[in-house]
C-alpha cells in the first residue's frame, strides 16, 4: 500500500498521508516516502503549489507507537543517521523548496503530525482539527522544527505553554492564536485547500519563490540584511515575463495571466 498518495490538478499536487486505519501515524517508511514525494514536487516544473493532508479522520496522530517502542534499543548514532535524517527530510523539503506548501489539517495533528503542519507555509483547518506538541507527555521534546518555528508563529508565551504542557487545542483556539489562517467545515476543507493552491499556482512563480525565501531568511536575519537581499530578489523579478505581464495587466486594468516564466 502506498503510504502517501499523490494527485495533480491545475498545477497543484495534493499529497495525502495514507494510513487512515492508524490515524496516519508516521513510520520511517512513511516519512521516507513523504520526503521523496515532496522533493519530486519541488523539482517538477508542472507543480506550482503543494497541499499536504491526511486520509480519513486525522491529519496525523504523530509517531507510530510500534516504532516509538523500538527507539530505546537504538544507538545514538543509529538514531541520528536513520531516524532524524528520515523524519526531518520532509521538513527540510517543505522549508527549502521555492513553492508554497499548504497544510489542509482535516483532523488531529499531534506530535510529529503537528510539526508537519507547523512547517507548512499555510495552514487551513477543518472544525475537527486538533493541534498538540504532545512530545512532553512521552518524555521528550519536539525535534522536527517546531521549537524554532512555533514561537515565531504564535509567540514565545503560547508556544511555551503548548510545548511544556503538551496541551491539545482545537481549531478555534488555533485560529485565535494565529496557528491557522482559516477554519472551515470538514466538507469544505478539500475545496478550500485546492482553491488556495490554484490561486498560488496561477501566481508569478519567481516572485512567490523570492517572497518565500525572504520570509524564511527574515526569521533569523535582520532588517539591514533583508533590505539588501530583497533588492537583489526584486531585480531578479523585474527580468521575468511574469513581471512584464503583471505591469501590462495593471495598465490594461485586467487580471494578470502569469506563466511562471
Amino acid at each position: 500500500m502506498d503510504l502517501v498518495l499523490a494527485r495533480d490538478l491545475d498545477g497543484v499536487r495534493t499529497l495525502t498521508l495514507n494510513r487512515p486505519e492508524a490515524l496516519n501515524a508516521l513510520t520511517l517508511e512513511g516519512m521516507r516516502e513523504l520526503g521523496e514525494h515532496l522533493e519530486a514536487a519541488a523539482a517538477d516544473v508542472s507543480v506550482r503549489a503543494i497541499v499536504l493532508t491526511g486520509a480519513g479522520s486525522a491529519f496525523s496522530a504523530g509517531g507510530d507507537a510500534k516504532f516509538l517502542l523500538e527507539i530505546p534499543a537504538m544507538s545514538d548514532a543509529e538514531l541520528r543517521a536513520v531516524v532524524y535524517a528520515t523524519f526531518q527530510r520532509p521538513i527540510r523539503a517543505i522549508r527549502t523548496m521555492d513553492k508554497p506548501v499548504i497544510a489542509a489539517v482535516n483532523g488531529p495533528a499531534v506530535g510529529a503530525g503537528c510539526e508537519l503542519a507547523v512547517a507548512a507555509d499555510f495552514r487551513l483547518a477543518s472544525q475537527q482539527a486538533r493541534f498538540g506538541e504532545v512530545w512532553i507527555k512521552i518524555g521528550c521534546v519536539p525535534a522536527l522544527g517546531g521549537m524554532y518555528l512555533l514561537p515565531r508563529i504564535v509567540g514565545l508565551t503560547r508556544a511555551t505553554e503548548l510545548v511544556l504542557t503538551g496541551e491539545i487545542i482545537d481549531a478555534v483556539e488555533a485560529h485565535r492564536i494565529g496557528l491557522v489562517g482559516r477554519v472551515v467545515s470538514a466538507g469544505e476543507l478539500p475545496a478550500a485547500a485546492q482553491a488556495l493552491g490554484r490561486t498560488l499556482a496561477q501566481g508569478p512563480a519567481r516572485a512567490l519563490a523570492a517572497a518565500k525565501a525572504a520570509l524564511n531568511r527574515g526569521l533569523a536575519s535582520d532588517l539591514w540584511t533583508e533590505l539588501e537581499a530583497t533588492v537583489t530578489a526584486q531585480l531578479g523579478c523585474f527580468r521575468t515575463q511574469d513581471f512584464a505581464e503583471g505591469v501590462r495587466a495593471l495598465a490594461e486594468r485586467r487580471p494578470a495571466r502569469f506563466s511562471g516564466a
